[in-house]
């Protein structure tokens, strides 16, 4: 039964035997595959390339033209190289086998031909080819419809081929861009690997890309293959959310301000008007005291109690007022710590030292009140947490930062699990310092102590918006 399906692979037959046409044509038609013939060798190469059959069987010897030149001829042209081509010859010895080969055919079949045996290698290398094309084909649907823009580039960096997305982002056709340098879209000098890159349109604007290159073995050799992906929305989110935090910052920072500018009216309030009433109260009690002291001692003994708890009243407004905001800070930074660092030390038991680089530095009160409270939460949490018997605190000036660190000999903790647990101290110093301009770091380990370094820019304007 003869197979005429449209959709059956074709074979071309090149033989100049008319007997061995119709043989072969018969064995490959009862095979299922559709054929075509040629008698000589420019027949074929004219067959192969209008028809491009899924494999050609070629016999060596032919007049004007051999098997061997038909198949280089194939195989120089990137239309028909790919097709396998099969060698039928009666010459059977291995010279003729690596000469088939060495020409480019793909496998070889001595005469006489046992038809059992032909069928079967031209299946395989048909079901071979089309599976190649097949994946090929894939390939090359993946890469048209990709989401980033494929360029590929011959070794001179000219562009032989885009994919549907690079027309769509650089605005050429591919007509236009073939035979032109690939730094017509991405005008930098980038190397090998992946980099970042404001490429170029057509109509002149740019855009924001991540590029990155790699070889790529093609029949046609090397190409360079360029894979460039537009991020210009990814920027835009990033500048969003670059200028949102540093609004949120601000925002925090003019809190950060009010609130101390709060607890300094608090803490005057408290200290004038409230320890002026407790001031007044105690005189008159013991003036009172005095006049019934010898009259009532149940009443002496009363008032005495009286003045005791005013005595205790004033102490408690004292130490909410400093609190609230240290006395010490009116006399500067410098004298400020100073006073932190001597009141931890009468509490904590451990060993302070001091190192200042100057006895005062001139600063912006805001700058001045944040930095004493970033050294002031150092203190506490080293108080609470790290056991230290010793605490250096150091204050320098140099090429126009203020650095403060603060050195404890603690029990320290590993700085990797910050981010895991809520160490809102910490992020709460960290974002002071940001909030002035500078910056924050932590080192420490366990068993190794805690290292905590503050550089405020002393040139920054402070605080924007916080006054």
């Amino acid at each position: 039964m003869l197979i005429t399906d449209n959709f059956a692979p074709l074979v071309l037959v090149v033989d100049d035997s008319e007997i061995n046409l119709k043989l072969m044509q018969a064995y490959l038609v009862k095979g299922g595959y559709r054929v075509a013939l040629a008698s000589g060798g420019i027949a074929a190469i004219e067959i192969a390339r209008t028809q491009l059959p899924q494999l050609i069987l070629l016999d060596v010897r032919m007049p004007g033209m051999d098997g061997y030149a038909v198949c280089e001829e194939l195989k120089a042209s990137d239309l028909t190289k790919d097709i396998p081509i099969i060698f039928i010859t009666a010459e059977s010895h291995a010279e003729a086998e690596k000469k088939a080969f060495a020409a480019g055919g793909a496998d070889f079949i001595p005469r006489p031909v046992n038809r059992e045996v032909a069928l079967a290698r031209v299946k395989a290398h048909v079901d071979a080819y089309a599976q190649r094309r097949s994946l090929e084909g894939m390939f090359r649907d993946v890469l048209e419809f990709a989401p980033d823009a494929f360029v590929l580039t011959d070794v001179r960096g000219m562009i032989v081929q885009i994919n549907a997305c690079a027309e769509r982002l650089f605005g050429y056709t591919r007509h236009e861009l073939r035979e032109i340098s690939l730094e017509v879209l991405v005008p930098q000098s980038l190397q090998d690997g992946y980099s970042s890159a404001e490429c170029r349109r057509k109509d002149g604007s740019v855009f924001p890309a991540d590029v990155s290159f790699a070889p790529l073995q093609t029949n046609r050799g090397i190409l360079n293959m360029a894979v460039i992906r537009d991020v210009s929305v990814r920027k835009q989110a990033e500048l969003d959310l670059k200028a949102s935090r540093q609004q949120l910052r601000e925002l925090a920072a003019k809190s950060e301000a009010t609130r101390e500018a709060e607890r300094k009216h608090i803490a005057r309030e408290v200290h004038d008007e409230l320890g002026q009433i407790l001031t007044a109260l105690r005189i008159d009690l013991s003036l009172l005291k005095i006049q019934l002291a010898n009259e009532n001692p149940a009443m002496e003994r009363k008032l005495q109690d009286m003045k005791d708890l005013v005595d205790q009243g004033i102490h408690a407004v004292r130490n909410v007022a400093v609190s609230l905001r240290p006395a010490a800070l009116d006399m500067g930074l410098v004298p400020a710590i100073e006073w932190l660092c001597d009141h931890h030390a009468k509490h904590s038991g451990a060993k302070f030292d001091f190192c200042p680089c100057e006895e005062n530095i001139d600063m912006d009160e805001v700058r001045s009140v944040i930095i004493f409270r970033i050294v002031q939460e150092s203190l506490t949490n080293i108080a609470r947490y790290a056991k230290a018997t010793r605490v250096v605190v150091s204050v320098e000036r140099g090429d126009g930062v203020l650095s403060v660190m603060v050195k404890d000999n603690g029990q320290g903790f590993d700085t990797t699990t910050m981010g895991q647990t809520k160490t809102f101290g910490l992020l709460g110093m960290r974002e002071r310092a940001i909030a002035l301009g500078g910056t924050l770091e932590v080192h420490s380990a366990v068993g190794d102590g805690t290292r905590v370094c503050v550089n405020i820019p002393l040139d920054s304007v402070a605080l924007q918006g916080a006054s």
